[in-house]
């Protein structure tokens, strides 16, 4: 087979040959629908942030253009509901830009991380739209701060890299998004009749696994309830971190581990400081795993596996934390995981099951959350080599709904040429509620394990 031929078939398969309940081309794959699901039954959903400091101020020409180029690729597209209650979803093109929100009045530098609080009012909608926005934040003594917020049903970090190096470079990418139709058309409804019937052995597979699952026990925890939407908004603390890949990689090198693994060894180190532990003591720590490929479509081309480390070993050497990861990752290739076989039945459920399945899909004992990956250098240059490159994870969550999580600690830590990135996210209910409070356990998890960088 050519390789030209290659690129149409997996455009035809709509990159989703783990998926086989995806369907045709613009169907979304059940992660897509399950973080659409969620994103209803819970009142928020996460978004990707994504923020570059320059020394200068920007052109509304200029910024207006980048947003008109990541419109072509793969951020041009919303979903559109099915006619049936049970019907899989569908992309559809839209080939509107992300609108532009100008910050004109200037702030301090160090205060960036307000504007996490600001954006928290700037929602991002998969259906409705729009799917992603851009701001401009003036900065006192000049320069300013561009930061970019996409909805993470439309697309996770890898593809949002992509979808902005694909613009930096000018590069048109046609994913043959469908234009939106009438949800009501003959068509459509027995278009997707079709589709609901194709997937049916899998549904009953999920009612299985599900029943089996209900059986070995109950979870402690009661479900999340519905949104309370006069409830405000909490910022949650961010800590940003900048440290040479090389010097890393190096430190790395010297107690026998990946550079990886090093990174997780410091995220279960903070989580131990902050004390985010289980019954045992140990951190549970959940760790994405991306199979996305050339022309996939998914938005959340995502796994996951968890791993339960001994902070300590983590400490003295962090070895034993790579077998264990190595294991987990030959278990999902052999295996699959947990939460997968329930997906399927995502499209039929009501939103207080969905709310009950996020329960399932997070499971107890405090997990914590670490990303790590590569991204295209260009990601840095929207408008030249950006001095600040911030990526993280911006959730509307209420100080109710930290209160019954227990709070949260995510860390996303992305490497681009020479530099690495972490981004920090914590929250402890009545114990670190504030950046300044979040900083010092950060400082001291870098030192536990001898790494040294940037803290701001």
């Amino acid at each position: 087979m050519s390789a030209s031929s290659a690129s149409k078939k997996r455009r035809r398969s709509g990159g989703r040959a783990s998926d086989p309940g995806a369907g045709a081309d613009d169907v979304l794959c059940y992660m897509d629908q399950a973080s659409f699901l969620g994103l209803r039954a819970l009142g928020r959903g996460p978004a990707l942030q994504v923020t570059w400091l320059y020394p200068h101020t920007l052109e509304e020409a200029a910024v207006r253009q980048f947003s008109e180029r990541l419109a072509q690729g793969l951020l041009g597209r919303l979903l559109q509901r099915s006619p049936l209650p049970w019907g899989r979803h569908r992309w559809v093109a839209n080939a509107a830009s992300g609108p532009v929100h100008w910050f004109r009045d200037p702030l301090p530098r160090d205060c960036l991380h307000k504007l996490r609080r600001v954006l928290l009012e700037q929602p991002v909608d998969p259906e409705y739209g729009p799917g992603w926005r851009l701001a401009v934040q003036a900065l006192e003594g000049g320069g300013c701060a561009l930061t970019m917020l996409v909805s993470h049903t439309i697309a996770d970090m890898r593809a949002t890299g992509q979808a902005i190096a694909d613009a930096v470079a000018g590069r048109r990418v046609d994913y043959g998004f469908p234009p939106p139709s009438w949800r009501w058309s003959p068509v459509t409804v027995a278009r997707d009749g079709v589709e609901s019937l194709r997937a049916l052995p899998a549904v009953w597979r999920a009612i299985g696994a599900l029943a089996q699952r209900s059986c070995e026990g109950a979870r402690s925890n009661s479900p999340a309830r519905p949104p309370n939407r006069l409830e405000p908004a909490v910022a949650l603390p961010l800590v940003q971190v900048d440290m040479s890949a090389g010097t890393c990689q190096r430190r790395a090198s010297d107690l026998g581990v990946a550079s990886n693994t090093l990174i997780m060894a410091f995220v279960v180190r903070l989580a131990f400081r902050m004390g985010r532990l289980d019954a045992s003591g140990r951190v549970k720590l959940v760790l994405p795993v991306s199979d996305r490929h050339v022309d996939d479509r998914r938005g959340n081309a995502l796994r996951s596996i968890t791993v339960m480390a001994d902070p300590d070993a983590c400490g003295n050497d962090p070895r034993l934390l790579q077998r264990d990861v190595k294991a987990a990752l030959a278990s999902l290739i052999r295996s699959g995981d947990d939460v997968s076989p329930l997906l399927p039945l995502i499209p039929y459920v009501p939103l207080w099951l969905a709310r009950r399945l996020e329960r399932e899909a997070l499971g107890t004992d405090l997990p914590v959350g670490c990303s790590i990956g590569e991204l295209p250098l260009d990601v840095n240059r929207p408008f030249g080599e950006a001095s600040l490159l911030q990526i993280s994870v911006l959730e509307r969550y209420t100080a109710s709904e930290l209160k019954r999580l227990e709070g949260v600690l995510f860390v996303a830590c992305y490497r681009v040429g020479e530099r690495l990135s972490a981004t920090v996210s914590g929250y402890m209910p009545d114990c670190i509620t504030t950046r300044a409070q979040l900083v010092p356990f950060v400082r001291d998890a870098l030192a536990d394990m001898c790494l040294s960088g940037t803290v701001s």
